[in-house]
């Protein structure tokens, strides 16, 4: 389903009419940055706040007051995670507004200009290892509740599977998700606020200096080793800049190799899944595959 340009013009109007009408708010611009799968990002401009961003849910089968629904959550888990990294001296957007009724869901905050300039994977590793030193007291991320990211990961593991095997022929089996969170709960390591799409796309830079990380749709709170193996993974960052910028070197020598596995193994999943339904992409889903295969092997070791 794409965004029309009719539904386009009624977002635009609600979002114009509620700022105006409800919250006294002086617009005088307003137009889209961006669309993805659930949100869509406006720009506006407001004659004291100066430029912001508004990120709404905009496909139609969305039911606004629906808690439950994919929209809903979004824009809670990025202003209450935002909130918290901002209270923290954590470069995000400030928060100026999230809007809930049976008309519109949308969530205002600052918008942050950047620029084309490179961005140093050392200063990205610098930044992820800021994120993951955060207190997380007072912190719930929405759609994790109770649960423990081991539990998340293991189970989604074997979901995915079950995916793969429906889209490619593979003598993959179906792991017990039980026996993949008791290797993970073996960690000592203490849990901390993940991002989990630590990619250039969601980092706004200007003059090569990060302004603001954004996007935390995936985001949990559990071990940092998840964070570093899915970085590791998709491939999208120096990886040895990285770890140095995170001084990662005491987390990855502390943690066994099947725990490093087993959290890789979950991405290398995604990725396959990605390439083959999304992207269409023969050579990176056949490296994946074999990438899911290895860790399989590397896994089954401990099994």
């Amino acid at each position: 389903m794409l965004l029309t340009n009719t539904e386009l013009e009624k977002l635009s109007l609600k979002i114009t009419n509620v700022l105006t009408h409800e919250m006294n708010w002086k617009i005088k611009d307003i137009r889209l940055i961006g669309s993805g799968v659930i949100n869509a990002v406006f720009l506006i401009k407001d004659k004291e706040r100066g430029l912001l961003a508004v990120r709404t849910p905009w496909r139609s089968e969305e039911r606004m007051m629906d808690k439950n629904s994919s929209g809903i959550i979004s824009l809670q888990k990025e202003a209450g995670i935002a909130e918290h990294c901002y209270k923290h001296q954590i470069p995000v957007p400030k928060i100026h507004k999230l809007y809930f009724s049976n008309e519109i869901n949308f969530l205002v905050s600052n918008f942050v200009t950047g620029d084309d300039h490179e961005i140093s994977s050392f200063d990205v590793g610098k930044l992820t290892s800021k994120i993951h030193k955060l207190p997380t007291d007072g912190l719930t991320i929405i759609d994790q509740q109770e649960q423990t990211l081991s539990k998340i990961i293991s189970e989604r593991i074997t979901e995915r599977v079950v995916s793969l095997r429906k889209l490619v022929y593979t003598d993959l089996f179906v792991p017990d998700s039980g026996e993949l969170e008791a290797i993970l709960n073996t960690s000592k390591i203490t849990n901390c606020l993940l991002h989990l799409d630590v990619r250039r796309p969601n980092i706004i830079a200007k003059n090569g200096i990060i302004q603001a990380i954004i996007d935390w749709d995936n985001a949990f709170i559990g071990n940092p080793i998840m964070e570093l193996m899915r970085i590791s993974e998709t491939q999208e960052l120096d990886e040895v800049e990285f770890l140095k910028g995170y001084n990662a070197e005491k987390l990855l020598k502390n943690t066994e190799k099947v725990i490093q596995s087993i959290y890789r193994l979950d991405t290398a999943l995604m990725l396959s899944i990605l390439f083959i339904s999304f992207l269409n992409d023969k050579e990176k889903s056949e490296y994946y595959i074999n990438r899911v295969q290895l860790l399989f092997d590397e896994i089954n070791k401990y099994l």
